[in-house]
């Protein structure tokens, strides 16, 4: 575990979030001109800026400017190739403490996302060129108790539903199934967490919108897991095993209602160098079952600034004509020469589709810049 401790974790700043519109649809291409200047000034500030520009004013504030720009590129599409999307953001975390114990800790995560002929998207963006001030994982955790059995949680944290408690996808290609399967990767709302006897649990009740908070139709989401305790989220996640539920009733991007319920199976084990992961779930959608998955092998370079991945997606529905499957094989790799710099390389092919959508391959290529 050494090794993989070594390989460069974040905290708990995954997913994506509220958005709020930054254009008019008759500026985008200028807004867009003027998003991506200011995308290089601020990654110049920070390769200039003195290593030393502290926060020594707080020492309980750790915050990180977080940079990023990536290429895609789809082998099947009559669009523009390749696509672009470019973020610039903030990323901080604070302890709030009395005189005797830890009271709170607060995450926020802000971000300038910026896209340009991207097809494949976010389903917030209003089209394939746009920009959007987007609040991802930001919320405060009270420490009820102060043992950390039992914290009070307000605001818009990721769902605590499989993998992705303690595995970090944020600004990663390399992504999980929480996305598709339940319909949202955050929300907005309450929840309780803790740790007991070496397990942790989490709960959210949410408002069911995902990215924007929207309340028509009256959209919902509870979601509950309970697994091995671990601190921190990092990129390959530790080893253990969780069990998870979610109930809601989705809203979708067209603005209609998708009622899903799942059960979910996930765990992460380590041998040698190698790393195996899975998560397994089983619902309804709509009324229809579903059952879909996701395996992973990844290694790590004795170095420990390299790792590759291979993964299998599966997600199977039980329409009105019968059983239909979704598979797709992801394989890619990062490659981190320090704590600053990650190079991400992803190809995604598609091995069978619903409907009578065509399979598509995904290529993508992201250099990302911490500080």
């Amino acid at each position: 575990m050494q090794l993989r401790d070594s390989v460069h974790s974040e905290r708990a700043f995954t997913g994506i979030a509220n958005a709020n519109n930054c254009l008019q649809p008759a500026k985008k291409n200028r807004v867009n001109c003027k998003a991506l200047c200011v995308s290089v000034t601020v990654l110049a500030w920070l390769l200039f800026a003195p290593v030393s520009r502290a926060q020594s004013w707080d020492d309980k504030l750790r915050w990180t400017i977080d940079f990023s720009s990536r290429l895609q590129y789809l082998t099947n599409t009559s669009g523009s190739n390749p696509g672009q999307f470019n973020s610039v953001g903030v990323d901080a975390f604070r302890v709030f403490s009395s005189r005797y114990r830890d009271v709170a800790t607060v995450n926020l995560q802000i971000n300038l996302w910026c896209i340009n002929n991207l097809e494949r998207r976010p389903g917030f963006f209003d089209g394939p060129d746009d920009c959007q001030l987007v609040t991802k994982a930001s919320f405060v955790n009270f420490a009820i108790r102060g043992d950390g059995k039992f914290n009070l949680l307000v605001g818009h944290p990721e769902l605590p539903f499989g993998l992705e408690v303690p595995v970090s996808t944020n600004q990663t290609l390399r992504q999980l199934t929480n996305p598709r399967d339940l319909g949202l990767k955050l929300d907005w709302g309450v929840g309780a967490n803790g740790t007991i006897g070496g397990y942790h649990y989490a709960t959210t009740v949410g408002r069911g919108s995902g990215v924007k908070y929207k309340d028509s139709n009256n959209p919902y989401s509870i979601t509950a897991r309970i697994g091995k305790a671990t601190d921190t989220q990092s990129y390959l996640g530790a080893p253990g095993f969780g069990v998870s539920g979610f109930y809601g009733d989705v809203l979708t991007r067209v603005g209609s209602i998708s009622n899903r319920w799942r059960l979910g199976l996930d765990g992460i084990f380590y041998r040698g160098g190698f790393g195996f992961m899975g998560q397994l779930s089983v619902g309804k959608t709509d009324s229809m079952d579903t059952i879909n998955g996701l395996a992973e092998v990844n290694a790590v370079t004795r170095s420990a600034n390299s790792v590759g991945y291979f993964q299998l997606r599966s997600f199977n529905q039980d329409f009105s004509t019968g059983w239909q499957d979704a598979w797709s094989a992801v394989a890619g790799m990062r490659f981190t020469p320090d704590t600053h710099w990650a190079l991400s390389f992803q190809l995604e092919h598609e091995l069978s589709v619903f409907g009578a959508r065509t399979e598509q391959t995904i290529i993508d290529l992201q250099l990302r810049y911490r500080k």
